[in-house]
């Protein structure tokens, strides 16, 4: 195990990870409420203001609903096609999420049609699919379906941060993240895939609460972070806990560095009252630590936040970036994106997680 894990003890337990359970169940009703439940009250407005535009479509999408069936049958593989078959569709199903995700839309679906083929799953029935098309979702459903979302990840974010985790176990689970997010949990400078190495344990139960209850859209996680392929809520305070001991990586993607001035007032006027004077963030308050994170992954999420494109946006959050110029966002988030966490939880040069060598 790494070296903060090691020096936890024996079962090699972070002391931080022991520290947010042992004692705190009775104090989870009065954490959610400071943290994501505090500002229930003003997500109806802000969420049906901004939110809720891109949501009938989402819902109504038929690539949506083709990727779904396609995540079904590599789960329950019902054709028994064998492994190799399996991990080709996973790879043309990756690719086809790439591919609508740029506007490329009849290569995306063509590409999803082999993972169709492969795995012999039945077209859907035209009739079907016009009556999808003529008759939208009302907004009246569309308010019942986002409770519906919102309450089940509650539940899992309820339960998974009251139970007792497994680094161990999280460990088991995290080697199949390993794939995208790296055996050190470093993502990629590209920003494509986010740096979690030492993210906070609630945060990224919270995080994939929303995604595997439809709260989060990520269509590349689905297939590795539902109940299915990952398990339950005690698998998800496992990996939560495994992330939370890894080293973090300060060589991270960074910005151009011409506006850094400007990024920290600007940082210390909009941002450090939630994530912190060095973007720690706060495990309590479901606050994500946003230090040495990839300048893409952060731009990328600043742009969708406020965009509305991430339904599970703090609304305080949503409302503070409204008013910002695209140089005061960038010059924000280089800033960020240089901001390092304290020296004992920096990864030491050339460290590579030993939990995955030979």
């Amino acid at each position: 195990m790494v070296a903060r894990a090691r020096a936890a003890g024996k079962n090699g337990v972070d002391r931080r990870i022991l520290a947010a359970v042992d004692g705190q169940r009775g104090q989870v009703r009065s954490a959610e409420r400071s943290g994501w439940a505090r500002w229930a009250s003003i997500a109806v407005a802000v969420v049906l203001g901004m939110l809720l535009p891109g949501v009938p479509a989402a819902l109504a999408d038929d690539f949506a609903e083709s990727l779904k069936r396609v995540d079904s049958a590599l789960v329950k593989n019902p054709s028994r096609v064998s492994p190799m078959a399996l991990d080709s569709c996973r790879s043309r199903r990756n690719f086809a999420v790439k591919l609508y995700d740029q506007g490329i839309t009849t290569r995306a679906e063509r590409s999803l049609k082999f993972c169709f083929d492969l795995l012999e799953i039945p077209e859907k029935r035209p009739e079907r699919a016009e009556a999808l098309k003529a008759t939208g979702p009302s907004m009246a459903e569309v308010q019942a379906k986002m409770a519906e979302v919102q309450a089940k990840a509650a539940r899992e974010v309820e339960q998974a941060i009251t139970l007792t985790p497994s680094v161990e176990k999280g460990l088991e689970v995290y080697r199949s993240c390993a794939m995208c997010h790296t055996p050190e949990g470093w993502g990629l400078s590209n920003g494509s895939v986010p740096q979690l190495a030492g993210q906070h344990r609630k945060v990224v139960i919270k995080q994939l609460a929303d995604i595997r209850a439809g709260n989060r859209d990520n269509l590349l996680m689905l297939p590795y972070s539902s109940l299915e392929s990952m398990g339950s809520a005690q698998s998800v305070a496992d990996v939560a806990a495994y992330i939370d001991t890894l080293e973090i990586n300060v060589d991270t993607g960074k910005g151009p560095g011409d506006d850094l001035e400007l990024g920290e007032r600007l940082y210390a006027e909009h941002c450090a009252k939630c994530h912190g004077a060095r973007g720690e963030g706060d495990n309590d308050t479901f606050v994500p630590r946003i230090q040495s994170q990839h300048y893409e992954y952060l731009l990328r999420q600043f742009e969708w936040i406020r965009d509305g494109k991430r339904r599970n946006a703090n609304p305080e959050m949503v409302l503070q970036i409204q008013n910002l110029e695209p140089r005061e966002t960038h010059a924000i988030l280089d800033y960020v994106s240089r901001l390092e966490p304290p020296k004992e939880f920096q990864a030491p040069p050339g460290w590579r997680n030993p939990d995955f060598l030979p």
